[in-house]
């Protein structure tokens, strides 16, 4: 058994060795992890020949993959090659960087640095992605406009510099963008004075939130009286009703003992004090009241211009109030912590209405922001 262990051991530690120097990777054509892990070796072992040999041949070939790949994307008709050939740039200028921070690999390759060819390659990817974005916008559509906004932003990443970007960046983004208007949330109740102001609050400050670096903007119906606004989309939130159920008040009685509790003490014949312990019993009253609170939200969002509903959903929902607390007869020491502490506590009246309404609406709240959540999901710039 001990021999199988150390042949384990053994090639255990081969493989890792293997790993550190980046031999694995080299021999499954992984260049770019063979040349880090080679780097890494040589870096605090100078001397290593297995890396030294991984180093040499894995930077001659990658180089010559890299350098081919570009060649085939230069001779291509892909719409987006200059992108293509600025990330082989990159990975050759990544070696390029990590052997000179290697004095033990200067010595074994002398790598090229490419940086004006890559630079040029991102100026004409700049330039196309530029025209495309310029030719989007002529469409007018929201569709074009975000299809612009993402050729002028990958444009950016490439030439920042590029003349009136900014500017057609803002104008692209505002073709781009849907225009939301939240209808007010009318309350029906039969026989409760309500307010819909914290709903309509909280509602606002989410969709605010929410359209941040979104092609989606949410107005309020006075927002969108005093612009003029034609909204592309109508959310439509009411709640079909809002139920509060009887008082309920529930009591159990149990009884309750603990054993090994010092009940008195006693003294010896030498005058030496000893506990007495025994059992304690009480009578414990749990009381638990409850009052539920029922609702159904109809959400609905609308075409702007015609009318047709896009989508809708009647979303249900209960909250339900609790209050609990204790009463007793017999030994105080027969009560767990919880129990000592609910006897503290003392019969509560119900909320009013409006807190129940509240509590409600906190309920329901992740539900709606839900539905928004899904039907706007593609608008993310």
């Amino acid at each position: 058994m001990k021999t199988h262990s150390y042949i384990l051991l053994a090639l255990l530690g081969l493989t890792l060795i293997s790993c550190a120097t980046g031999k694995n990777a080299f021999e499954k054509g992984n260049y770019e992890t063979a040349i880090d892990r080679a780097v890494n070796r040589l870096q605090s072992n100078p001397d290593n020949k297995k890396s030294k040999t991984v180093l040499r041949e894995g930077y001659a070939l990658a180089s010559q993959y890299h350098l081919d790949m570009i060649k085939n994307f230069q001779n291509s008709q892909d719409e987006f090659r200059f992108e293509r050939i600025v990330t082989e740039y990159n990975s050759l200028n990544n070696y390029y960087q990590k052997i000179q921070r290697c004095p033990a690999c200067l010595q074994l390759v002398n790598p090229t640095i490419y940086q004006s060819e890559m630079e040029m390659a991102a100026e004409s990817a700049a330039q196309t992605r530029f025209a495309l974005g310029k030719a989007a916008m002529a469409d007018s559509t929201i569709e074009a406009g975000q299809q612009a906004f993402r050729h002028f932003d990958v444009a950016a990443n490439y030439n920042g510099n590029l003349p009136n970007l900014d500017q057609l960046m803002t104008l692209a983004r505002d073709m781009g963008t849907l225009r939301v208007m939240v209808e007010p949330i009318p309350l029906h109740s039969r026989s409760l004075a309500l307010t819909n102001e914290y709903f309509e609050n909280k509602m606002l400050e989410y969709l605010d939130s929410y359209s941040r670096n979104r092609f989606v903007r949410f107005f309020t119906y006075e927002e969108a009286q005093q612009i003029n606004l034609q909204p592309d989309h109508i959310i439509v939130m009411q709640f079909d009703d809002f139920n509060l159920g009887q008082t309920l008040l529930e009591s159990k009685t149990k009884e309750v003992e603990r054993d090994s509790v010092v009940v008195g003490s006693y003294k010896d014949s030498d005058d030496v004090e000893h506990d007495v312990y025994g059992s304690v019993k009480a009578e414990v009253t749990r009381h638990r009241k409850t009052l539920a609170s029922t609702g159904v939200l109809r959400f609905e969002i609308r075409d702007g211009y015609n009318g047709r509903v896009l989508t809708t959903n009647r979303l249900p929902s209960e909250d339900i109030w609790t209050h609990e607390w204790l009463s007793f007869n017999g030994d105080k020491r027969a009560l767990t912590k919880d129990e000592i502490r609910l006897s503290k506590l003392r019969e509560l009246p119900p909320p009013g209405p409006q807190t129940l309404f509240i509590s409600f609406i906190d309920r329901i709240y992740g539900q709606i922001t839900g539905q928004v959540a899904n039907f706007y999901r593609n608008t993310r710039i």
